[in-house]
């Protein structure tokens, strides 16, 4: 089954907040239906809810605020440069880049909207540490029909 691009996107840019806010990456992800499953790794002296609320309320600022995405090939040594590779394979040359406006570069291959406006409202439904500094949420998304 196809990741929906509403989603995946909707991935990217909490992916980038969590990086932004608390220096954390991801570890894991999965895409199920109309709801997400993430695993990140970050630390934090906040109490966790306040964390995944400060979280959930700036990737919805970045979703508002009509960022372009664009996608970029470019050969692997350029890619190196600009961001980590650490989930692509050595062999991969060129390197496929989703750009979020200026907020955020990530390797992918997936599909994804056009403009951050396209993916709706973020609600982070659940959140739990499944290991002292990873926390496992899952979250939905919330979009006006046209």
């Amino acid at each position: 089954m196809p990741v929906d691009p509403k989603y995946h996107t909707a991935e990217h840019v909490l992916t980038a907040v969590i990086s932004e806010l608390f220096d954390g990456i991801i570890t894991d992800s999965r895409f199920k239906g109309k709801k997400v499953r993430c695993d990140y790794r970050f630390k934090t002296d906040m109490p966790l809810e306040e964390a995944i609320k400060k979280a959930e309320n700036r990737a919805n600022r970045i979703i508002s605020s009509k960022y372009d995405i664009k996608i970029e090939t470019v050969p692997r040594d350029k890619a190196l440069k600009m961001v980590k590779l650490r989930k692509v394979p050595e062999e991969q040359d060129p390197i496929r880049l989703v750009k979020i406006a200026d907020y955020d570069i990530t390797p992918c291959s997936g599909e994804h909207v056009s403009n951050t406006i396209d993916i709706g409202r973020m609600e982070i439904r659940t959140y739990h540490h499944i290991t002292p500094d990873t926390v496992r949420l899952t979250f939905v998304l919330h979009t006006e029909e046209k």
